[in-house]
């Protein structure tokens, strides 16, 4: 079956009207009465009422998501409370981490430099008799004596030792001990520094020729040096602590016994080291 143009042309398209329009319309050709007519364009009216009430509360809806969003966005480029406090705490434990750290301890008697007041007789030495905690009773001080040119306490390679050395005085005195049966020249070397003191000290363990010189006073040192002695000896910072021991009759010494360990404890290990302790303390 075939269709005429007339039956394939297209009807034109109606002219496109308004929703008011159509409804107008609608209600003329069902005959509606005016009070429909009235509360149906009551009905429009309430209609584009809550549209302008939709469009207004999306678009504050639209401008709050906005600020919360530019808020948080604030937000995140700054530093919390709890971040900053934790900052400036850091600071501060810092701080006072490093004005609490305690200071480098130095031993003021390592060296010379830091302990720069010369030994003196009075000092080691300073009355008749001494007295050392824990000996059997008082050594009397027979002789005394302070000297500027250290090898004049020694002997031989000891005495050459010394004068190359950085020892700067040497203080002695020769005591006799509580029983009388011994006299002993004790002294101090003052040199540079601890290492240095630790050096010489090794060098009389070798078994160097010659050795510390005794100082011979009336009584019971008057022969101290002459036979045999014995000799004992520390070091204690930059000092060389040490004393000469000898048998008061003029005998020779060959044994280190108990007596003898006795008096090298009792000078050297106790009243030395007792009398330059004072220098140690630190402020």
């Amino acid at each position: 079956m075939r269709l005429s143009p007339e039956q394939t042309s297209l009807p034109p398209m109606p002219a496109q009207r308004s929703s008011e329009e159509e409804m107008q319309e609608h209600l003329e050709r069902i005959h509606a009465s005016r009070p429909l007519r009235r509360a149906a364009q009551r009905a429009r009216r309430r209609t584009r009422w809550w549209l302008v009430v939709l469009a207004v509360i999306s678009g504050i809806a639209v401008v709050a998501a906005c600020g919360a969003g530019a808020f948080i966005v604030l937000r995140e480029g700054e530093t919390s409370p709890a971040a900053q406090g934790d900052a400036a705490t850091g600071e501060q434990e810092s701080s006072a981490d490093a004005s609490s750290a305690p200071p480098e301890v130095v031993d003021p008697i390592e060296r010379r430099a830091t302990d720069p007041e010369p030994v003196s007789v009075a000092e080691l030495f300073g009355s008749a008799a001494i007295t050392p905690s824990g000996a059997a009773g008082p050594y009397e001080v027979l002789a005394t004596e302070e000297l500027a040119d250290c090898s004049e306490a020694g002997l031989d390679e000891l005495a050459e030792l010394l004068a190359d050395s950085g020892c700067t005085q040497t203080v002695r005195a020769t005591l006799a001990s509580p029983d009388g049966e011994y006299a002993a020249t004790a002294g101090v070397l003052n040199l540079e520094d601890a290492d240095e003191a630790e050096q010489l000290r090794g060098a009389v363990e070798a078994g160097l020729e010659g050795g510390f010189a005794a100082l011979r006073a009336d009584g019971a040192g008057a022969e101290l040096g002459r036979a045999p002695t014995m000799v004992g000896y520390n070091t204690y910072g930059h000092y060389l602590m040490y004393v000469v021991i000898g048998r008061a009759d003029g005998e020779a010494l060959e044994d280190a016994d108990e007596a003898v360990l006795t008096v090298v404890n009792d000078i050297v290990d106790v009243w030395l080291v007792d009398q330059l302790l004072p220098r140690r303390a630190v402020e």
